[in-house]
């Protein structure tokens, strides 16, 4: 059946080049229609080839074929500006070794985990590293602004990356000012610039607070109001993750000065076995088109799994390796639980979202929508095991984005289980919704262009 197919397709091809040929001889007034389409035809083509030939990952390639075809010409021009634009330094973050962790606070909301931030920057006494997808002006940065700026006139090093994109139109870049003359040093991740010469597709969506190189903040709350809940645009926002100490913090430390001025640093990886309550594995990835450290690691955990997966995701658009992984523990009749938004942010994600639930469901799956508003929250339970972290379940934090987590299992895993269980307590199980083939396709376009929607 394939070499049927083949064939026809060949001789369709065939077909339509040589009455272009016939039509180009015979009626020469077609002749610089022709030739435009056979401009058209030949730089699709060659963009096609350049994708497919290339090292990209399969989700990557059907992303971009389905622009190429849908737009003969933009697409191929979209292709190739995008390739010459890329930065050839970026390659897959390297597996970082098991860390020691001696304690860790675990916040189940955003607000909690806020007033400790500011709590810890108020006692800083050597550095404070932040690096935010979000930094919003509010309350919130209000009053982290002010313990900074107290913290500078104690000498404590202040070093901020916030994105580009993220905190576009909410940047309060007047502090910033105050605090660069104050002596912090502050970066903007890939600035909004001109398409030609922007890596707009490539954000950093990090959310790291790392003190005096011995604690470290990880999850998923940024730095503006509604993390808090002191505003509501989407009801209540669920939001969280944990304070780790010890060894884990000076990893991020390097992790955080890496991102800053990009150079290469040696991660500490003496285990302090006497200290060290909890081993953690630390995750971190960089856009990259060979893999995902995360990617691999949540889907080898999923495939091994026995009893339980359990799911924290504002979005819902994986690709394949993942799909597959969850697809087969739910057949394989582990518990497979997810929660997502009740009221989203996005529409179009969230369309594309529901597509993907249709389909999990259909396998098995038990999808459930978080009632009391916004489910913000990022982690992946695996058994005994969880990654906490800014990572959500799509395609743009496994390829495109700066991304961190942590791995870890015991007391941190159980607080992760009773958290997901008290959101369950709030949350209704997803009606069954339809897949829409169309929202597949725009899903995959969804992983090349989300920061332009």
């Amino acid at each position: 059946m394939r070499l049927i197919k083949f064939i026809f397709s060949i001789t369709v091809i065939a077909a339509l080049a040589a009455a272009i040929i016939f039509l180009c001889f015979y009626i020469h007034s077609l002749l610089p229609v022709a030739a435009a389409v056979a401009l058209a035809y030949t730089l699709s083509v060659i963009a096609a080839v350049c994708l497919l030939t290339g090292e990209s990952p399969a989700d990557f390639k059907c992303a971009w074929l389905t622009v190429i075809v849908a737009l003969p010409v933009a697409g191929a021009a979209l292709y190739f500006l995008s390739y010459f634009s890329r930065t050839h330094k970026r390659s897959a973050q390297p597996a970082m070794p098991v860390t020691g962790c001696d304690g860790y606070e675990y916040f189940s909301d955003g607000s909690t985990y806020l007033k400790r931030l500011e709590t810890l920057i108020s006692s800083a006494k050597k550095s404070v590293y932040l690096e935010y997808y979000i930094i919003s002006k509010g309350h919130i940065w209000g009053a982290i602004y002010r313990q900074l700026l107290n913290a500078r006139a104690r000498g404590v090093e202040v070093k901020i990356i916030y994105d580009g994109l993220g905190s576009a139109l909410r940047a309060p870049i007047k502090d910033f000012k105050r605090l660069k003359r104050a002596g912090a040093q502050i970066k903007v991740f890939n600035k909004l610039l001109p398409l030609p010469v922007s890596r707009l597709n490539f954000r950093d969506h990090r959310k790291i607070a790392a003190i005096d190189g011995d604690a470290v903040f990880l999850g998923g709350v940024n730095i503006a109001d509604e993390y808090a809940n002191l505003c509501s645009p989407h009801g209540y926002w669920k939001d969280g993750g944990g304070l780790f100490f010890g060894e884990i913090a000076a990893v991020y430390s390097a992790v955080f000065l890496k991102a800053f001025d990009g150079k290469e640093r040696d991660y500490p990886h003496t285990m302090r076995e006497v200290t060290a309550k909890l081993r953690v594995l630390p995750v971190a990835d960089e856009p990259v088109l060979l893999g995902s450290v995360c990617e691999d690691y949540l889907a080898a955990a999923i495939y091994s799994a026995k009893r339980r997966v359990y799911i924290f995701t504002p979005y819902l658009c994986m690709g394949d390796k993942l799909g597959d992984a969850l697809e087969f523990a739910a057949r394989q009749g582990v518990d497979v639980k997810i929660i997502i938004p009740h009221i989203p942010d996005k529409k179009l994600t969230y369309a594309i979202t529901l597509t993907y639930c249709a389909r999990l469901v259909e396998r098995g799956a038990k999808i459930y929508t978080y009632t009391p508003g916004f489910m913000h929250f990022k982690g992946v339970m695996c058994d005994d095991g969880v990654l906490l972290g800014s990572y959500n379940f799509d395609f743009r934090s496994m390829r495109l984005n700066y991304e961190c987590g942590i791995w870890g299992g015991g007391a941190l895993a159980e607080d992760a289980v009773r958290d997901f269980e008290a959101c369950l307590a709030v949350s209704e199980k997803l009606k069954q919704k339809k897949k829409c083939a169309i929202i597949r396709i725009l899903s995959r376009l969804l992983y090349l262009f989300a920061p332009l929607v």
